[in-house]
Protein backbone atom coordinates (compact mmCIF):
# COMPACT_ATOMS: atom_id res chain seq x y z
CA UNK A 1 0.00 0.00 0.00
CA UNK A 2 1.47 3.50 -0.79
CA UNK A 3 2.59 6.12 1.72
CA UNK A 4 0.30 8.89 1.78
CA UNK A 5 1.55 12.08 0.41
CA UNK A 6 1.16 15.23 2.74
CA UNK A 7 2.63 18.63 1.60
CA UNK A 8 3.84 21.77 3.22
CA UNK A 9 3.53 24.77 0.85
CA UNK A 10 5.44 28.56 2.09
CA UNK A 11 6.27 31.37 -0.04
CA UNK A 12 9.55 33.14 1.60
CA UNK A 13 9.53 36.78 1.15
CA UNK A 14 12.27 38.72 2.48
CA UNK A 15 9.96 39.52 6.00
CA UNK A 16 9.42 35.66 6.46
CA UNK A 17 12.88 35.20 5.68
CA UNK A 18 13.99 37.58 8.30
CA UNK A 19 11.45 36.28 10.87
CA UNK A 20 12.17 32.77 10.39
CA UNK A 21 15.78 33.18 10.84
CA UNK A 22 15.39 35.00 14.14
CA UNK A 23 13.10 32.77 15.90
CA UNK A 24 13.52 30.66 18.49
CA UNK A 25 10.65 28.72 19.99
CA UNK A 26 12.04 25.27 20.18
CA UNK A 27 11.39 23.38 23.02
CA UNK A 28 14.71 22.00 23.78
CA UNK A 29 17.45 24.02 24.56
CA UNK A 30 19.86 21.73 23.16
CA UNK A 31 17.99 21.20 19.78
CA UNK A 32 18.23 25.42 19.65
CA UNK A 33 21.88 25.06 19.90
CA UNK A 34 22.43 22.58 16.97
CA UNK A 35 20.14 24.73 15.05
CA UNK A 36 21.63 27.31 15.66
CA UNK A 37 25.40 25.70 15.03
CA UNK A 38 24.34 24.29 12.33
CA UNK A 39 22.67 27.48 10.19
CA UNK A 40 25.89 29.12 11.28
CA UNK A 41 28.15 26.39 9.49
CA UNK A 42 25.63 26.23 6.50
CA UNK A 43 26.01 29.95 6.13
CA UNK A 44 29.72 29.00 5.13
CA UNK A 45 29.49 25.77 3.73
CA UNK A 46 27.29 26.54 1.08
CA UNK A 47 29.07 29.01 -0.22
CA UNK A 48 32.18 26.96 -1.11
CA UNK A 49 30.24 25.94 -4.77
CA UNK A 50 28.33 27.96 -7.28
CA UNK A 51 27.32 24.49 -8.52
CA UNK A 52 23.47 23.89 -8.24
CA UNK A 53 23.81 20.06 -7.93
CA UNK A 54 26.97 20.84 -5.15
CA UNK A 55 24.92 23.10 -3.24
CA UNK A 56 21.94 20.91 -2.72
CA UNK A 57 24.69 18.22 -2.12
CA UNK A 58 25.70 19.99 0.79
CA UNK A 59 22.51 21.35 2.10
CA UNK A 60 20.96 17.62 2.40
CA UNK A 61 24.22 16.30 4.24
CA UNK A 62 24.30 18.68 6.64
CA UNK A 63 20.26 19.30 7.61
CA UNK A 64 20.25 15.48 7.92
CA UNK A 65 22.16 15.72 10.92
CA UNK A 66 19.48 17.46 12.84
CA UNK A 67 16.21 16.20 10.67
CA UNK A 68 16.27 13.04 9.59
CA UNK A 69 14.89 12.35 6.13
CA UNK A 70 15.38 9.80 3.16
CA UNK A 71 15.57 12.73 0.43
CA UNK A 72 15.18 15.88 -1.46
CA UNK A 73 14.34 16.82 -4.13
CA UNK A 74 14.29 20.18 -5.86
CA UNK A 75 13.20 21.77 -9.29
CA UNK A 76 13.27 25.09 -11.37
CA UNK A 77 10.55 24.69 -14.20
CA UNK A 78 11.96 27.83 -15.84
CA UNK A 79 15.66 27.38 -15.90
CA UNK A 80 14.10 22.93 -16.77
CA UNK A 81 16.46 21.70 -13.87
CA UNK A 82 15.69 19.01 -11.63
CA UNK A 83 17.85 17.32 -8.95
CA UNK A 84 16.81 14.31 -6.65
CA UNK A 85 18.66 12.74 -3.85
CA UNK A 86 17.70 9.69 -2.13
CA UNK A 87 14.54 8.33 -1.98
CA UNK A 88 11.73 10.88 -3.19
CA UNK A 89 8.48 8.87 -2.08
CA UNK A 90 6.25 8.86 0.98
CA UNK A 91 5.58 11.77 3.66
CA UNK A 92 7.15 15.10 2.16
CA UNK A 93 7.37 18.94 3.35
CA UNK A 94 7.32 21.02 0.32
CA UNK A 95 8.48 24.90 -0.31
CA UNK A 96 7.96 27.10 -2.73
CA UNK A 97 10.96 29.28 -2.49
CA UNK A 98 10.42 33.02 -3.29
CA UNK A 99 12.34 36.42 -3.10
CA UNK A 100 10.78 40.14 -3.83
CA UNK A 101 13.02 39.49 -7.05
CA UNK A 102 13.42 35.82 -7.96
CA UNK A 103 11.34 32.74 -8.02
CA UNK A 104 13.98 30.21 -6.85
CA UNK A 105 12.13 26.56 -7.66
CA UNK A 106 10.38 24.06 -5.52
CA UNK A 107 12.02 22.53 -2.62
CA UNK A 108 10.40 18.79 -0.78
CA UNK A 109 11.79 16.63 1.81
CA UNK A 110 10.93 13.21 2.04
CA UNK A 111 10.37 10.33 4.54
CA UNK A 112 8.55 7.05 4.09
CA UNK A 113 7.93 5.83 8.04
CA UNK A 114 6.41 8.61 9.52
CA UNK A 115 5.32 12.14 9.12
CA UNK A 116 7.55 15.53 9.88
CA UNK A 117 6.53 16.82 13.16
CA UNK A 118 5.87 20.82 13.94
CA UNK A 119 9.32 20.78 15.44
CA UNK A 120 10.94 19.03 12.65
CA UNK A 121 8.99 21.53 9.88
CA UNK A 122 9.94 24.80 12.42
CA UNK A 123 13.49 23.65 12.03
CA UNK A 124 13.20 23.17 8.64
CA UNK A 125 12.30 26.20 8.01
CA UNK A 126 14.57 27.74 9.62
CA UNK A 127 17.70 26.12 7.80
CA UNK A 128 16.26 26.47 4.66
CA UNK A 129 16.85 30.56 4.93
CA UNK A 130 20.42 29.15 4.76
CA UNK A 131 20.12 27.95 1.59
CA UNK A 132 17.80 30.89 -0.11
CA UNK A 133 21.26 33.16 -1.31
CA UNK A 134 23.41 30.34 -2.51
CA UNK A 135 20.64 29.02 -4.08
CA UNK A 136 19.78 32.22 -6.15
CA UNK A 137 23.74 32.72 -7.04
CA UNK A 138 23.85 29.06 -8.19
CA UNK A 139 20.76 29.47 -10.23
CA UNK A 140 22.46 32.85 -11.83
CA UNK A 141 25.41 30.84 -12.44
CA UNK A 142 24.18 28.06 -14.54
CA UNK A 143 22.12 30.49 -16.57
CA UNK A 144 24.95 32.31 -17.61
CA UNK A 145 26.32 28.94 -18.17
CA UNK A 146 23.43 28.01 -20.28
CA UNK A 147 23.76 31.13 -21.99
CA UNK A 148 27.30 30.77 -22.99
CA UNK A 149 26.49 27.34 -24.32
CA UNK A 150 22.89 28.21 -26.01
CA UNK A 151 22.53 29.85 -29.94
CA UNK A 152 21.38 33.16 -29.06
CA UNK A 153 18.44 33.32 -31.78
CA UNK A 154 17.44 29.82 -31.77
CA UNK A 155 17.92 28.58 -28.36
CA UNK A 156 19.38 25.19 -29.84
CA UNK A 157 22.67 24.47 -28.20
CA UNK A 158 25.89 26.10 -30.29
CA UNK A 159 29.12 24.82 -31.72
CA UNK A 160 31.06 25.05 -28.29
CA UNK A 161 28.00 23.09 -26.82
CA UNK A 162 27.88 20.51 -29.25
CA UNK A 163 31.56 19.66 -29.21
CA UNK A 164 31.63 19.31 -25.03
CA UNK A 165 28.02 17.26 -25.22
CA UNK A 166 29.55 15.04 -27.82
CA UNK A 167 32.70 14.58 -26.15
CA UNK A 168 31.36 13.83 -23.09
CA UNK A 169 28.35 10.86 -24.96
CA UNK A 170 31.24 9.81 -27.23
CA UNK A 171 33.70 8.93 -24.15
CA UNK A 172 30.54 6.95 -22.05
CA UNK A 173 29.76 4.96 -25.53
CA UNK A 174 32.92 4.26 -25.95
CA UNK A 175 33.67 2.98 -22.47
CA UNK A 176 30.54 1.04 -21.71
CA UNK A 177 30.23 -0.13 -25.47
CA UNK A 178 26.70 1.71 -26.23
CA UNK A 179 24.83 2.30 -29.32
CA UNK A 180 25.42 6.31 -30.49
CA UNK A 181 23.98 8.18 -33.62
CA UNK A 182 23.77 11.87 -34.85
CA UNK A 183 21.33 13.42 -37.55
CA UNK A 184 22.97 16.05 -39.48
CA UNK A 185 19.96 18.17 -40.54
CA UNK A 186 19.82 20.52 -42.99
CA UNK A 187 16.09 23.04 -43.93
CA UNK A 188 16.12 22.60 -47.73
CA UNK A 189 15.94 25.90 -49.61
CA UNK A 190 16.23 28.21 -46.57
CA UNK A 191 17.92 30.71 -48.71
CA UNK A 192 14.54 30.80 -51.06
CA UNK A 193 12.69 31.49 -47.41
CA UNK A 194 14.67 34.66 -46.89
CA UNK A 195 15.19 35.56 -50.55
CA UNK A 196 11.08 35.27 -50.90
CA UNK A 197 9.92 36.22 -47.75
CA UNK A 198 12.90 38.15 -45.85
CA UNK A 199 15.40 37.60 -43.11
CA UNK A 200 12.47 38.20 -40.19
CA UNK A 201 10.60 35.23 -41.86
CA UNK A 202 13.46 33.26 -42.09
CA UNK A 203 14.80 33.75 -38.24
CA UNK A 204 10.99 32.89 -37.52
CA UNK A 205 11.19 29.60 -39.25
CA UNK A 206 14.19 28.53 -37.61
CA UNK A 207 13.16 29.12 -34.67
CA UNK A 208 9.86 27.39 -34.92
CA UNK A 209 12.00 24.32 -36.31
CA UNK A 210 14.36 24.05 -33.50
CA UNK A 211 11.19 24.38 -31.44
CA UNK A 212 9.62 21.51 -33.18
CA UNK A 213 12.54 19.31 -33.27
CA UNK A 214 12.87 19.49 -29.47
CA UNK A 215 9.30 18.42 -28.98
CA UNK A 216 9.49 15.74 -31.23
CA UNK A 217 12.81 14.51 -29.56
CA UNK A 218 13.40 12.37 -26.13
CA UNK A 219 14.38 14.52 -23.22
CA UNK A 220 17.64 12.53 -23.56
CA UNK A 221 18.13 14.06 -27.27
CA UNK A 222 20.34 17.09 -27.67
CA UNK A 223 19.92 19.38 -30.69
CA UNK A 224 22.49 21.79 -31.94
CA UNK A 225 22.66 24.64 -34.14
CA UNK A 226 25.59 23.51 -36.23
CA UNK A 227 25.91 26.53 -38.56
CA UNK A 228 23.46 28.59 -40.83
CA UNK A 229 20.23 26.43 -41.07
CA UNK A 230 22.41 23.06 -40.42
CA UNK A 231 21.57 21.08 -37.05
CA UNK A 232 22.42 18.29 -35.42
CA UNK A 233 20.59 16.11 -33.20
CA UNK A 234 22.99 14.08 -31.08
CA UNK A 235 21.44 10.13 -30.21
CA UNK A 236 22.45 8.41 -27.26
CA UNK A 237 22.10 4.68 -26.82
CA UNK A 238 20.49 4.76 -30.22
CA UNK A 239 21.42 2.01 -32.86
CA UNK A 240 21.18 2.85 -36.56
CA UNK A 241 17.47 1.20 -36.69
CA UNK A 242 16.16 3.72 -33.99
CA UNK A 243 18.38 6.50 -35.60
CA UNK A 244 16.36 6.47 -38.85
CA UNK A 245 13.15 6.20 -36.64
CA UNK A 246 14.11 9.15 -34.97
CA UNK A 247 14.88 11.13 -38.74
CA UNK A 248 11.67 9.76 -40.19
CA UNK A 249 9.65 11.23 -36.90
CA UNK A 250 11.99 14.63 -37.35
CA UNK A 251 11.67 14.79 -40.76
CA UNK A 252 7.68 14.38 -41.09
CA UNK A 253 6.84 16.99 -38.39
CA UNK A 254 8.43 19.34 -39.88
CA UNK A 255 6.79 18.65 -43.32
CA UNK A 256 3.42 18.24 -41.93
CA UNK A 257 3.62 21.60 -39.81
CA UNK A 258 2.19 25.31 -40.82
CA UNK A 259 4.87 27.52 -40.72
CA UNK A 260 2.68 31.07 -40.50
CA UNK A 261 4.46 33.94 -40.34
CA UNK A 262 2.44 37.29 -40.96
CA UNK A 263 -0.09 35.51 -42.68
CA UNK A 264 2.13 34.25 -44.95
CA UNK A 265 2.12 30.43 -44.93
CA UNK A 266 6.06 29.04 -45.64
CA UNK A 267 6.25 25.77 -46.37
CA UNK A 268 9.52 24.10 -45.01
CA UNK A 269 10.74 20.35 -44.82
CA UNK A 270 14.09 19.01 -43.76
CA UNK A 271 17.04 16.98 -45.28
CA UNK A 272 18.85 14.31 -43.12
CA UNK A 273 22.22 12.50 -42.76
CA UNK A 274 22.53 9.97 -39.99
CA UNK A 275 25.32 8.22 -38.76
CA UNK A 276 25.66 5.69 -36.04
CA UNK A 277 29.15 5.00 -33.93
CA UNK A 278 31.25 2.28 -35.07
CA UNK A 279 33.62 0.82 -31.98
CA UNK A 280 37.05 2.52 -32.74
CA UNK A 281 36.02 5.30 -35.01
CA UNK A 282 36.72 8.94 -33.78
CA UNK A 283 33.69 11.28 -33.15
CA UNK A 284 35.14 13.69 -35.94
CA UNK A 285 34.51 10.22 -38.21
CA UNK A 286 31.51 10.18 -36.84
CA UNK A 287 30.33 13.48 -38.17
CA UNK A 288 31.89 13.68 -41.48
CA UNK A 289 29.83 10.06 -42.03
CA UNK A 290 26.68 12.15 -40.80
CA UNK A 291 27.87 14.93 -42.84
CA UNK A 292 28.00 12.95 -46.39
CA UNK A 293 24.68 11.32 -45.65
CA UNK A 294 23.36 14.71 -45.27
CA UNK A 295 25.23 15.32 -48.56
CA UNK A 296 23.59 12.97 -50.42
CA UNK A 297 20.03 13.39 -49.01
CA UNK A 298 20.31 16.72 -51.02
CA UNK A 299 21.58 15.62 -54.06
CA UNK A 300 18.80 13.12 -54.31
CA UNK A 301 15.97 14.87 -53.70
CA UNK A 302 15.79 16.63 -50.38
CA UNK A 303 12.81 16.28 -47.92
CA UNK A 304 14.23 12.47 -47.60
CA UNK A 305 16.78 10.63 -44.97
CA UNK A 306 20.18 8.83 -45.73
CA UNK A 307 22.34 6.94 -43.03
CA UNK A 308 25.55 6.32 -43.59
CA UNK A 309 25.56 2.85 -43.66
CA UNK A 310 23.59 3.11 -46.74
CA UNK A 311 26.44 4.57 -48.00
CA UNK A 312 28.95 1.98 -47.57
CA UNK A 313 26.45 -0.81 -49.11
CA UNK A 314 26.24 1.13 -52.12
CA UNK A 315 30.16 1.60 -52.25
CA UNK A 316 30.91 -1.86 -51.94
Amino acid sequence: MATPMTARILDFDTNKLNSVYGRSSLKKQNTQRSVSQLITRLSSVLQTSIELAEILHIFNEEVRQIVPFDGLAYQHQANRYENAIGKTNGHSSSYRLQTPDDHLGELSFHRKKARFTEAELETLERLIVSLIYPLRNGLRYQEAVKSALTDALTGAGNRISMENVMTREFDLASRYHQSLSILMIDLDHFKHVNDQYGHAAGDYVLKSVVHSLQAASRCADMTFRYGGEEFVVLLNKTDIAGSLITAERLRTTIANLSFNFENQEIPVTLSIGAATLVPGESKETLLDKADKALYHSKETGRNRITHANQLLVAEV
